[in-house]
């Protein structure tokens, strides 16, 4: 008895341990947002008030009837989600029938192929930035939507290739067999059998893609120039001023621009866990 006890009290002091330490990473990851959603509605000077208060003295929309009034800010929230979901479309399309083929047929030099893919996700997007632009120059597509879809598609296609071969990679090739055998041809297993059973890696997939497309800054800010292009994270940096920031309107975009991602999450978030525990990678 005195041993089940011991092992009982352990138990109980692990958990607590486990609690408290789940308790401080809660406060350190969403204290920045509790409190970025604070400085959006309370006056700019009382940002700047010391020691800071965490319950504003004074509760205003203010910033948030500033900012919806604002055309730029709105274009550039609907440029976002024309491009980002686009990118994602795209990429979610042409990433699936790639690793299909990968894992499904007998590609020479599929390896090779494979290890230049991940080769290209270890450049740093700052080397690409001049030549995106000269050849977008060239083309007519600077400053135009369908540019910054050409540049991000670019980017999320090898890692949504990769991450979907190992999902693929998952799913037993008897199944295809099977269907065809009952009449399927290789495009038809591949959206009857295939893609239902890979709803999760492609939601996963789906949401990086997004999220990637959504938080860039550095191509949107070169391959654009004018407000009917302009992408969200564009116009957060254009509110930081040289000699002064209006940081509760600063705050109060952030927040609508942070809205969409974790609505998506939120709405998805079945199938991205499960997305995320399916398998690993498979080169």
């Amino acid at each position: 008895m005195s041993k089940e006890r011991s092992i009982g009290k352990k138990r109980k002091i692990s958990s607590t341990i486990w609690l408290i330490i789940s308790i401080i990473l809660f406060i350190i990851i969403f204290f920045p947002i509790f409190w970025m959603i604070l400085c959006s509605i309370r006056p700019n000077i009382e940002v700047f008030t010391f020691p800071p208060r965490i319950i504003p003295k004074v509760f205003t929309l203010k910033a948030y009837n500033s900012i919806f009034s604002d055309k730029e800010f709105i274009d550039s929230m609907i440029n976002a989600f024309i491009v980002c979901t686009t990118t994602t479309l795209l990429s979610l399309a042409m990433s699936t029938l790639a690793a299909y083929g990968f894992t499904r047929f007998r590609i020479m030099g599929k390896k090779l192929i494979q290890q230049y893919i991940l080769t290209t996700q270890m450049l740093p997007i700052i080397l690409l930035v001049l030549p995106y632009f000269i050849i977008l120059t060239k083309i007519n597509l600077y400053d135009t939507r369908l540019g910054l879809i050409i540049a991000y598609t670019s980017f999320t296609l090898p890692f949504c290739s990769l991450t979907m071969i190992g999902f693929f990679n998952n799913i037993p090739r008897e199944l295809d067999e099977a269907a065809m055998i009952d009449g399927c041809s290789y495009f038809g297993a591949f959206r009857r059998i295939v893609l239902p059973i890979s709803l999760p890696g492609l939601v996963a997939t789906g949401i990086f893609s997004f999220l990637y497309a959504w938080n860039e800054y550095l191509m949107a800010v070169v391959l654009t120039s004018s407000g009917h292009s302009r992408m969200i994270t564009v116009v957060i940096g254009s509110k930081i001023g040289q000699y002064s920031v209006v940081w509760n309107e600063l705050m109060a975009i952030a927040v609508v621009a942070s809205a969409p991602i974790i609505v998506i999450y939120f709405i998805l978030q079945r199938y991205f866990q499960k997305g995320m525990t399916a398998g690993a990678l498979k080169m």
